[in-house]
Order: C-alpha cells, then structure tokens, then sequence
C-alpha cells in the first residue's frame, strides 16, 4: 500500500500543515455554523480531499462536539473509513462532469438521511461542464436541509464565480519544510527505516509544498535502500538533487564574486563528480529565487527552497536585488548552451568570468 494512502490522516490531528483550515472547520461545527458548500482549494498534494473527508466524518460523529475531535470508533466514522457511509458520498467531478449527473445528485440529496447530515463531495469540481456548473448553482441557491456540498479543485478560477460566491473557501496553501520533514520523520518512524538528517532535510525541499509528492518520492528511496539507511548520496543518485550542502558553496561563490575561487570550487565539484548540468540549470534559478524573496524584505515564515536559513542570509549576504537580477540575466544567456554542453565545468568557468566582472 502507498505511503500516502497507508498514513492518511484518520483525525484532524494528525493533518500535517493546515492548521488555520483545521481549526476554521472544527469551529464551524462546535458553533453550530455549518455551510451548505464548502470549497477547497489548493495545489495538489496539500490535503484538499484528506480534509473534505474528515470534516464530512466529523459532521455525523456523535461524540465530535464534546471531544472536539473525530472520534473514529462509532458505526458512522467506521462506515466513513471504509467509504461504507450512505450518508457521504464522493463523485470525480473529471468522470460525472455533465448536466445529467448533476441532476442525479438532485435525486440523491432527495434520499432519506441517516444521519444528522448528508455530505456530498466533488473532487476536481473544476471538471464540470458549463452547463453542469449552471446546474449546480440552481442546487446550491436552494440547498436542501441538512446538506453539505464539499468542492475540491486545483483550479478554482475555473468555477463560475457565482458558485465560489456560494461556498465557504478554503483556500490551503503549500506545506512548510518543517511540516514536510516532521511528517518524513514520522513516516520513517513507524516504518522502523533509518535516515539521516540531511536526507530528510534535503527530501523536504523536493515536494515544492506537496507532501504527496514528497511520500511518493520516499516510497521509491526507500525500495532503492533496500533496508539500508537513507542517505543525501542515494537522494541524489536516485532522484537528481540540489543538496543543501551544494546550495550553500554556490550562495558563497555568487555573493563573493571572487573569480579565482569560483573557478577553484569550479574545480572542485567537477573533481567530486557533482551533477555540475543540474547545479546550474536548477540549482542557480532556484537560490536566485531565494536572494529575491530575502531581499525582497520578505522575513523567515516564507519558506525557503534551498534549505538555507534565514538567519544565514541575514548575516551574510552582501548582494542587491539589481545584483540578482544582472546574475539571473547571465544564466539565462548560458541556459541554452549548458542544456547541450558537452563540457559543462567549460561553461560554469564562462558564466564565473561574466558574473565577476572579468
């Protein structure tokens, strides 16, 4: 079983990097404020669905109020578990995307309820036809009694603005790093697999703020270990990384513009057989991303994708936002002649001469 499907989160306690959204939905049903639609949106791999289905879970568990948690042992959050509940059901709005299915959920919201509510829940509600949003805004304008509609969607500017009007919205936003490598170090946990922690750091900044991304990489690593520890070295062999380490030597030599030790670094990672195509083609575009954002005077809660600390940044980086941007125009003028180098190490010694002035 995946990873990701092995450990979803059964309670909203264990959802990682939501909490604002967590907290929103458990109030709305401890104040007796439940909307007749929801709406989540999000990238992919952020917990839009895993949310949709507790919330649903929470809504018909008898003891949720007192306990202020879904309680995952009475018969409606057993049946829900099992996807056995009558009273929640869940349609992929890519495959019952036109009118006529829309229409059908008008029959199915007319059922006896055998619960306190019935949950609807669309993903990829996006998916739906002009002609099946048109139909169901005319539900959601009149919802029936003791209904809630959950949408999900990657894309919600593809909804008609008169069904988002309808909805409560929850947008959720990309997981941290630290949200990231917390739930790696879990998952390695109750797998009993050893790792070390520059693997999970650096496993952390691949996801972009997916953790299902992150859980499939994972799974694969850890097939490739074969039982043995996870290390930065099978994180690069296996999947082609940008380490920390790595991000780190390049913010140096960019900042010092010192070309005798650019080119010796030059030097050395050629010697150390480092990815040198990689290091410039994602490695560069991506630290460039992270000087803009710092010297933007954006502080540390805006997530970092090279895995270097904000107070590193802080105390050490001399260069201006025109810097990064004259630096950013010279890697895009090698880009081209980089993706077909058949000596890279000859093109990083170009792009070192340009970017120290020489």
């Amino acid at each position: 079983m995946q990873l990701s499907v092995k450990y979803r989160p059964q309670r909203f306690a264990e959802v990682a990097g939501q909490s604002a959204s967590v907290r929103i939905l458990i109030n709305s049903i401890l104040m007796g404020r439940v909307p007749a639609a929801l709406l989540f949106s999000g990238m992919r791999g952020v917990g839009k669905t895993t949310l949709a289905r507790l919330y649903a879970k929470a809504l018909n568990c008898p003891t949720f109020s007192e306990q202020q948690e879904i309680c995952d042992q009475c018969e409606s959050c057993v049946d829900a578990s099992r996807g056995a509940n009558q009273s929640i059901l869940e349609f992929d709005a890519a495959s019952y995307s036109g009118v006529e299915h829309v229409r059908d959920f008008e029959v199915l919201v007319k059922h006896t309820i055998l619960h306190r509510y019935r949950i609807l829940i669309l993903d990829e509600v996006h998916m739906l036809s002009k002609s099946a949003q048109a139909a169901l805004l005319k539900i959601l304008e009149e919802p029936p009694p003791n209904t809630v509609f959950i949408l999900v969607t990657t894309d919600p500017q593809r909804l008609e603005d008169t069904i988002r009007s309808r909805c409560l919205q929850m947008p959720l936003q990309p997981l941290s790093v630290a949200d990231v490598a917390s739930n790696v170090r879990s998952l390695l946990e109750r797998e009993g697999h050893a790792a070390e922690d520059a693997f999970v750091e650096n496993l952390a900044l691949l996801g972009g703020g997916s953790l299902r991304d992150v859980q499939q990489v994972l799974e694969r690593l850890m097939l490739a270990a074969q039982g043995g520890e996870l290390s930065v070295n099978l994180l690069r062999d296996t999947v082609g990384i940008v380490s920390v380490e790595e991000y780190g030597d390049l913010a140096d030599v960019l900042d010092q513009r010192n070309l005798p030790l650019f080119l010796k670094e030059i030097s050395r990672w050629y010697w150390e057989g480092r990815d040198l195509v990689q290091l410039y083609i994602d490695g560069i575009p991506i630290l460039l991303r992270d000087f803009s954002v710092y010297l933007s005077g954006l502080g540390p809660e805006v997530s970092y994708l090279t895995g270097i600390p904000y107070e590193s940044l802080s105390g050490n980086l001399t260069l201006s936002l025109e810097d990064v941007r004259r630096i950013d125009g010279l890697w895009e003028k090698s880009f081209e002649a980089m993706k077909y180098a058949t000596y890279p190490k000859v093109v990083w010694e170009l792009f070192a001469t340009r970017v120290c002035g020489q």
